[in-house]
């Protein structure tokens, strides 16, 4: 006779090790991957034991909020590879002015004490106002440029906002790379006549008009003359530190 694991868990530390697999689903499994489906129904069947009939419209209100924040994490993922934004998972490295090298706005950015290059940070959500030069203000900090990033101009920018969700969030700091390059399906931070300085993804671009759009739908693409003195730069990489690495 085949033993069954129950007969040596308690409820209490059943419930516990499902829960421990739902939380490591939710990092490692895709839900649009249709040979996930049988462990998602064997979910479902344990999570339903022995619930009364309000406690089952609670869970399956649950399970529909779960399997959201999963498309979400998934259609980030999808994003950052899509759009060559990389993702790091820790909040960058700050230091205060007197201890960065700043450079003047033709060169942006400096050299630490360690020898690390760094860029100059400004929140977005209340820098350089309509009409206004980023370099107008002074920067709330400087950020240590990562290893691995090749050499450039650059400049580092706090996150506000929903319009760039599931790829940028509240919280998250860009590193912009400086120059007017615009390519087709790239995220840069640009100046919109009426708006300020926006991050957006590049559409349709003119010989007059540049399309900018907000991966989030609920947000209209806006238009800004073909000017590079509009744009810039390009996102290079994200800082996250909201995110949950994979287990390893």
């Amino acid at each position: 006779m085949t033993a069954d694991p129950r007969d040596y868990l308690t409820e209490d530390a059943l419930d516990l090790v499902v829960d421990l697999v739902a939380r490591v689903a939710y990092e490692r499994i895709d839900p649009t991957d249709p040979r996930h489906g049988p462990f998602f129904d064997w979910m479902a069947r344990q999570a339903r034991r022995r619930l009364t009939s309000a406690e089952r419209r609670k869970l399956d209100a649950d399970a529909d909020a779960f399997a959201d924040r999963v498309q979400r994490r998934v259609a980030a993922d999808r994003a950052a590879g899509r759009h060559k934004v990389r993702c790091v998972q820790e909040p960058p490295r700050t230091y205060a002015a007197r201890d960065a090298l700043a450079g003047d706005p033709d060169t942006v950015g400096g050299v630490t004490a360690a020898g690390e290059r760094s860029a100059p940070w400004w929140d977005l959500a209340v820098a350089a106002g309509v009409g206004r030069e980023l370099w107008d203000e002074p920067p709330g900090a400087f950020v240590a440029v990562p290893a691995g990033v090749a050499d450039g101009r650059f400049v580092a920018l706090g996150v506000a906002g929903d319009s760039m969700a599931p790829l940028l969030h509240t919280g998250d700091t860009i590193l912009v790379k400086v120059g007017p390059t615009l390519q087709a399906g790239a995220v840069v931070v640009a100046r919109h006549p009426e708006h300020g300085y926006v991050v957006k993804r590049v559409g349709r671009v003119s010989s007059v008009r540049v399309e900018l759009v907000s991966l989030n739908a609920d947000y209209a693409p806006l238009e800004i003359p073909n000017d590079s003195a509009l744009v810039l730069g390009t996102v290079l990489l994200r800082w996250c530190p909201h995110r949950r690495a994979v287990p390893s």
